[in-house]
């Protein structure tokens, strides 16, 4: 009997311990399962290429040697001393042309200033003080026009002074450094394959946009890339356009936007796919949203204002913000179907939602997800929301603090994972419920009584 006692107790301990074993593996399973979940989520991430990495393919170009200019046309390749005043230059050649611009003055009264009918590849150097001056027509719309691609450089200053766009190429246009004023009745810079900018120093007042790309059939082109540089931008539309994505790795930003109030886009920084924003300085003022996507938006890193009528940040996507030190100013903050905050600094003042999570895009669950960051809304009198999300809203870290009438609503649920949130000065455990019934309430009828007061 006691053999037999010893093998029953035996068999319950092993029972036991595969229990615990299974438990363990249970916890462990769901633990990973929503680890995974988490880490599945969607992060925004451009396929565009640097300015920088599209300017190197341009190094190596051989554009011939020296050559006399003699006349208004350029028939075959080589580098070409543009000095004085000259009466419009035409480029039409199978080969590549540099064009060393030295205190030029070319100005074209019926088309282009200087017009790239033909080439392989067009290089412009500037030294000294250039002015280029020119009554274009509809069809070859730009000041400087080029067929092909082109590549600005050098230390000088360029002023372009045009009835329609400034500076247009309709294949890819580089600009690497050098100083431009540019006074256009339409875009001040355009590019059709793309734009790519790696320094320069940039005033442009334009009556369209300012700096725009405008293939919108080839998802691998039709993108703005800025490494850098410093530029001063004052539009009726749009500041700077992507047709599909618009990356920013750095530079100094003064935009503003004014509007015609006839349905125009007037925006500060805008794209169709995907909006990345990984580092500068960055200050808009805009009468439509100041930084917009049609598509996706991420902001990594940088110093950014945003004084908007509109939204202040704007996807119909995702917005995911990762860091920077972003203060905002607008009627609506933040806003998206997926709103991702992982970290920043960032200030609200908003007249209508802090950040507000809305159903324009079926790629993502409407939600507002705040993982960390420090985050600061205030908000204006009268029917407004600090966090508005027409699904859920879930903290899983960081500090949020709302002070306004309403601090959150939400038709979904409400989670505080963790992380530290204060509504009027209080901090709270479970995330209130304002449910006014307006456009993000509505939902769920239990939470009516914790209206914020």
């Amino acid at each position: 009997m006691i053999g037999g006692k010893k093998i029953l107790n035996d068999k319950k301990k092993y029972i036991f311990i595969g229990i615990g074993v299974i438990i363990l593996i249970v916890v462990l399973v769901c633990f990973l399962l929503a680890l995974k979940k988490h880490n599945s989520d969607k992060t925004v991430t451009s396929t565009a290429e640097s300015a920088t990495a599209i300017s190197s393919k341009y190094d190596e170009v051989d554009y011939g040697d020296k050559e006399e200019f003699t006349g208004k046309t350029i028939s075959s390749g080589g580098t070409y001393d543009i000095t004085g005043e000259v009466a419009g230059i035409v480029i039409n050649t199978t080969d590549s042309v540099q064009l060393n611009l030295k205190d030029a003055t070319i100005t074209n009264e019926s088309g282009p200033a200087i017009y790239v009918e033909n080439a392989k590849t067009v290089s412009i150097v500037l030294s000294g003080t250039n002015t280029i001056t020119s009554t274009t027509t509809e069809e070859l719309d730009g000041a400087i026009y080029s067929t092909d691609d082109l590549i600005i450089s050098g230390t000088g200053t360029l002023n372009v002074t045009s009835n329609y766009d400034g500076i247009v190429s309709k294949d890819t246009l580089v600009i690497k450094s050098g100083t431009y004023i540019i006074n256009s009745e339409d875009d001040g810079i355009r590019g059709k394959d793309n734009v790519a900018i790696v320094d320069g120093n940039f005033t442009i007042n334009a009556k369209g946009d300012g700096i725009k790309s405008t293939d919108e059939n080839d998802s691998t082109k039709g993108y703005v890339a800025i490494d850098g540089g410093k530029f001063t931008i004052n539009t009726v539309n749009d500041g700077i356009q992507a047709e599909t994505e618009l990356v920013i790795n750095g530079g100094t930003f003064n935009i503003k936007t004014t509007g015609t109030g006839n349905d125009v886009s007037s925006k500060g920084l805008k794209a169709v796919t995907v909006l990345e924003i990984n580092d500068g300085d960055i200050t808009i003022n805009s009468v439509d949203d100041g930084i917009h996507s049609d598509g996706d938006l991420a902001i990594n890193k940088g110093i950014i204002n945003v004084t908007s009528k509109d939204d202040a940040v704007h996807a119909d996507g995702m917005v995911e913000i990762n860091g920077g030190e972003i203060t905002l100013t607008a009627a609506e903050g933040i806003e998206g179907t997926y709103v991702k905050i992982n970290d920043g600094t960032i200030k609200i003042s908003a007249s209508d939602d802090g950040i507000n999570a809305g159903n324009k895009s079926d790629k993502y669950k409407v939600l507002v997800e705040i993982n960390g960051g420090d985050i600061t809304i205030n908000m204006g009198q009268g029917d407004t929301d600090g966090v508005d999300s027409n699904g859920d809203i879930t903290i899983n870290g960081g500090t949020i603090s709302v002070t306004g009438q309403s601090a959150f609503d939400y038709d979904g649920t409400g989670k505080i994972n963790g992380g530290t949130v204060i509504c009027n000065g209080e901090k709270v455990t479970s995330l209130p419920n304002q449910m006014m019934g307006g456009p993000g309430g509505g939902g769920n009828q239990n939470n009516r009584g914790q209206r914020m007061r």
